[in-house]
């Protein structure tokens, strides 16, 4: 009986672990560079220096030329994606591909970046 308690306790650990890995994997970083602490106010805007189709919904696809307004930057595993909008659309993209043309603000505050649940095209 007592083994068997131990086993559980094992599993549930691994389990537990296992999880918590997975939670972190949907994250590309766990801090993100705001202009304010709610990420609500608007950091720069710029033009796409190419076309970009994301792999899945959490990715902004624009056309060359486009206005991106970006809200965020991801800073620490990620800091090459940025998380932006282009009219109604919100979503990640790789910074490389925006050649920024206006400035908002240069103040930026760190803020935990949140695990993002979505959906498979």
């Amino acid at each position: 009986m007592a083994a068997k308690h131990v086993y559980r306790q094992g599993f549930l650990l691994l389990l537990f672990n296992f999880m918590s890995a997975a939670a972190l994997e949907r994250r590309f970083s766990d801090i993100k560079r705001c202009a304010d602490k709610e990420c609500s106010m608007l950091l720069c805007r710029g033009k796409a220096v190419n076309d970009f189709s994301g792999p899945d919904c959490r990715f902004l696809s624009f056309k060359k030329s486009e206005t991106i307004y970006v809200y965020y930057k991801l800073s620490g595993r990620r800091p090459d994606i940025w998380a932006g909008s282009v009219g109604s659309h919100f979503g990640y993209f790789p910074k490389d591909l925006l050649a920024v043309n206006h400035i908002y603000t240069d103040n930026e505050y760190e803020v935990p970046a949140e695990v993002w649940k979505y959906i498979r095209r």
